[in-house]
């Protein structure tokens, strides 16, 4: 049953059974005036009161802002919540059975449930962990970067690494659910376990401080991670957030909103960065927020506009990264009824060592600096095309015109079109005729020699791996903690350079590139060879089509891995033959436990008579 379509008769007992002036009595200090109770209006600064409440007919009204309605309107205005969401909360307050949900929706609702439930019990580990005695290098670094003072507010925490004990390697994290007889499938689940492909469970996050992830109503999500100074190495990135699961989208989640919602912040201030967003809250920059792992979306602009009624300020570095990472954002932004500004930093320079310099005035000097987005854009379109050409006209006229084509609102697209066409020195006319059209691209050049192994599954499967490395370059975590090491994964080639580029970028800067930023790398990487550059072209052809590129990694996985066992099957029966036909029989037996343990990952019971 639809709850959206059977919920009139549960509303209509909430409200019964809910007094709206003690509701709002929680949150404002109410005073009889006549048929009515009048206080301050929490929803504009005022010093007279115009905010006025009636129990007669259970509504309010202010008569400053405008803002009025029922006890549903208050809880969605004043906690920033969506009906059914305003619906479940008031349900839950008085009792009220809300209508039955079908069986799929109640199962997902019991494993929401359980996965939240086991990501708070981690999280007050990983708190307790940072205040024991394992925890000193960690408090050091959050110390040393002067986020003390919000260890308790943002639930900092420590994930320690793994402990040898009797030659066996003793998981933590891991050993707690055990020991605390919690489902390890949900710990694997909700992103802090995994599982090698030998069927040995782990902890995701080892030897990090960690940040809670948590979505706009305050519950624990996920996990970021930043690897302590002295455990960094080829497999370990910088920096780490937790991999998408049930209750953790990347695309539908900001680091820090829940902070802002609950300090009824009016505007926010967009960042990149876990520590960034913790040192501006320290400095009193209430509304700090920051992606995570990827760039501004249209359901991040959908927060936003929820949560920011009065605009965003989008900060980035000043550096080519930053600039680009700015463009895109805004057009992510630029059709949403959201007022947005950009500021940019100064190469080298991030909101965390700004604050830790100068201060929240530092920081207040680059944000008043801010521009208004739509300027920002053109700005910053005109410093990376040379429009004194054709061809940078060219590409600055094609860019705007697929902007445009996103703007739904008559007139916010007519005024932007007149400014983007005033920058780009041409006729509104002009510019309006080339939206909608498709994009002229250069045809990619036909490879010379295609690699041998095109055709196969094998190299299919690969491609598909790859595009979803280019797609989301942070699920590489996933797949070198799933392969199991024995065997390179990718034969020589195209396949292995880019991802061998993709780790070493990686090292050296500490942090996930953008796709657009990894795909302009690659290109530059494959030079003057024409099929590299048909390859990395098809790549991101595939990586498009791609909505879950950690499932095509881990798919990837398990296939190549199945191929790697056939063809050791294969290897290992020639050779327990031959150590038969040799007697060699001490080695024939350690061949055929291999051979067992082998058909056992490939789950096919193993034959009494090898052939």
């Amino acid at each position: 049953m639809d709850i959206r379509q059977d919920s009139q008769q549960a509303k209509e007992e909430i409200k019964q059974r809910l007094d709206l002036v003690a509701l709002v009595s929680e949150a404002v200090v109410l005073k009889r005036s006549g048929a009515s109770l009048k206080g301050l209006c929490p929803f504009h600064d005022e010093k007279t009161a115009s905010f006025h409440v009636y129990p007669s007919s259970q509504h309010f009204k202010c008569y400053g802002c405008q803002k009025g309605g029922d006890v549903f309107t208050w809880v969605m205005e004043r906690e920033r919540l969506g009906f059914l969401e305003a619906l479940r909360m008031l349900a839950d307050r008085t009792g009220v059975q809300l209508p039955e949900a079908s069986g799929a929706e109640v199962r997902a609702a019991r494993v929401d449930r359980d996965l939240f439930g086991i990501l708070e019990r981690v999280q007050a580990w990983f708190h307790r962990c940072l205040a024991g005695e394992t925890g000193r290098s960690a408090r050091d670094y959050v110390e040393g970067r002067g986020l003390t003072a919000a260890t308790e507010s943002f639930g900092i925490g420590y994930a320690p690494g793994p402990v040898e004990k009797d030659a066996s390697t003793h998981w933590p994290l891991a050993d707690k659910f055990r020991r605390s007889q919690l489902p390890v499938e949900a710990g694997i689940q909700a992103g802090v376990l995994g599982r090698s492909r030998a069927g040995h469970i782990y902890d995701k996050f080892r030897n990090r401080v960690t940040f809670p992830i948590q979505d706009d109503r305050g519950r624990v999500v996920g996990f970021g991670g930043r690897i302590l100074p002295g455990f960094e190495s080829e497999t370990e990135p910088k920096y780490v957030n937790s991999p998408e699961s049930p209750v953790f989208n990347k695309r539908r989640v900001l680091f820090a909103l829940d902070h802002a919602r609950t300090q009824r912040a009016r505007e926010v201030v967009v960042m990149e960065g876990y520590t960034d967003v913790i040192a501006a809250h320290i400095a009193g920059v209430s509304g700090a927020v920051a992606t995570l792992g990827t760039s501004l979306t249209n359901e991040h602009a959908v927060l936003l506009r929820r949560f920011a009624p009065d605009g965003a300020t989008l900060l980035f570095d000043g550096d080519r990264a930053g600039r680009l990472a700015a463009e895109r954002a805004y057009r992510a932004l630029a059709g949403e009824i959201l007022p947005t500004r950009i500021a940019l930093l100064a190469p080298g320079m991030d909101p965390a060592d700004l604050v830790a310099d100068e201060g929240r005035a530092g920081l207040d000097r680059v944000l008043e600096a801010a521009e208004d987005s739509h300027r920002a854009f053109l700005r910053l379109l005109g410093q990376r095309l040379d429009l004194s050409t054709a061809e940078g006209r060219a590409q600055a006229y094609q860019e705007c015109c697929e902007v445009l084509a996103t703007i739904r609102d008559r007139f916010r697209r007519q005024d932007l079109l007149e400014r983007m066409a005033a920058g780009l020195m041409i006729t509104p006319e002009v510019l309006e005729a080339g939206i909608g059209r498709p994009p002229r691209r250069e045809a990619a050049p036909e490879p010379q020699a295609q690699e041998p192994e095109r055709a196969g599954p094998v190299s299919r499967m690969r491609d598909h791996m790859v595009a979803a490395l280019l797609r989301s370059p942070e699920v590489l975590t996933e797949l070198i903690e799933r392969w199991p090491g024995e065997e390179e994964i990718f034969a020589p080639g195209y396949h292995r350079t880019l991802v061998a580029d993709l780790q070493e970028l990686v090292l050296r800067n500490g942090a996930w590139p953008e796709p657009a930023e990894l795909l302009s790398r690659w290109l530059t990487l494959m030079g003057d060879d024409p099929a590299g550059t048909h390859f990395v072209l098809r790549l991101d052809e595939i990586g498009r089509t791609i909505e879950e590129p950690l499932r095509a990694v881990l798919d990837g996985v398990k296939f190549l891995g199945q191929q790697l066992d056939l063809g050791r099957v294969a290897r290992l029966k020639e050779s327990y033959r031959q150590a038969l036909a040799d007697s060699l029989v001490d080695r024939a037996r350690e061949l055929e436990a291999e051979l067992t343990q082998t058909l056992k990952r490939l789950g096919r019971p193993p034959s009494r008579r090898i052939r």
